[in-house]
């Protein structure tokens, strides 16, 4: 079964009834719109979602969901609404987050298309409180994401969004924020030929040793110490369908924590021995001189475009593209030190 699909047009093609109400009738295009892939545009969706946020805030440490209105704009004069459900979730951001991220439920939204059969749910990362520099964590986690899709087709896409917030239980209060959405996890895994694996008994042997050792660099690089294989701590686990890489395929997400996304409320792992989430440390395997030299290079071989996505990304000031570009930079100049491997990997290597 194929997941390919926008969010536009899956809104399209369950409030049919509402097209009558606009003044602009929807063309031809936009009913092909359908059949789009939500993750493959690069300009973002804008949305609307009207709910009681005052009650969503007081229960966000239970697994209550919330009905919403969600309306997508299409174009000036045309959009295009219908009933989702919306419900906090993650461990420490429900916990310290004004409005942490929450899920994106249209299980039960009327959708009558084969192909979306199993999208139940999709996650959005919001603004976790008001200050201005929590919207630039949101624009930072979301380019993290972006720019292990350039490294790996075994990554998580994702689509910005620019969100208003209609809060009923404040007497329609609007506000607006930076977000953004995740590929859902079965999308992905189907995307990719593959299978998603659930045990949380794996260890390092078992992974693709390449992959393994890309998505361990891609981390350290970013500043990611907050991850583990055994448990799939912020990972998802693959196994291909079909020929491929052998042995299981890790998947990063959840990078609010990382050096480079640089929060106020992240912290490093107290057994670790950092100071600072923008201190490295090197949670791989440990391998001979060549491979992790090998990696080095693959990794090298992208500084260019990593460096061109981080400085061309309109929607974060310059002054924040700057700083980003600086720390991936410090990372590039480490690497090309000859004592890098023996200082900074092998040390502390699994």
């Amino acid at each position: 079964m194929r997941y390919f699909f926008t969010l536009t047009g899956l809104i399209v093609l369950i409030s049919l009834p509402l097209f009558a109400q606009n003044e602009i009738q929807p063309t031809f295009e936009d009913t092909l719109q359908v059949y789009e892939d939500l993750f493959g545009l690069r300009e973002p969706l804008t949305l609307t979602l009207k709910f009681n946020i005052k009650e969503f805030q007081k229960s966000k440490r239970n697994e209550k969901y919330h009905k919403a209105e969600m309306t997508c704009h299409v174009r000036e004069g045309f959009e295009v609404k219908h009933n989702v459900r919306v419900r906090a979730r993650g461990k420490l951001r429900r916990d310290i987050c004004y409005m942490p991220p929450f899920w994106l439920n249209i299980r039960y939204a009327g959708i009558e298309a084969e192909d979306l059969a199993e999208v139940i749910k999709m996650k959005v990362v919001t603004r976790c409180r008001g200050a201005s520099i929590y919207e630039n964590y949101v624009l930072r986690e979301y380019l993290v994401y972006q720019i292990y899709n350039l490294l790996s087709p075994y990554s998580f896409n994702t689509r910005l969004v620019r969100l208003k917030y209609i809060d009923t239980g404040r007497k329609d209060k609007v506000s607006e924020d930076w977000g953004f959405i995740i590929e859902p996890e079965g999308l992905m895994a189907e995307r990719n030929k593959a299978m998603a694996i659930k045990s949380d008994k794996l260890s390092l042997a078992t992974v693709n040793k390449e992959w393994m050792d890309k998505m361990a660099y891609f981390n350290y690089m970013v500043g990611m110490c907050d991850y583990s294989v055994t448990g799939r701590h912020n990972l998802k686990i693959l196994t291909l369908k079909e020929y491929g890489p052998t042995g299981f395929i890790p998947v990063p997400y959840d990078f609010d924590y990382t050096g480079l996304v640089d929060a106020t409320y992240a912290v490093p792992e107290e057994n670790l021995g950092l100071t600072t989430v923008r201190e490295r440390y090197y949670l791989g395997k440990c391998r001979s001189e060549e491979v992790h030299q090998k990696t080095i290079d693959w990794l090298a071989s992208h500084r260019d475009e990593i460096k061109e996505l981080i400085l061309s990304f309109e929607y974060l000031d310059e002054r924040e593209r700057l700083e980003m570009a600086n720390y991936i930079e410090s990372y590039y100049r480490e690497s090309e030190q000859k004592s890098f491997i023996g200082r900074r990997i092998q040390p502390t290597c699994r």
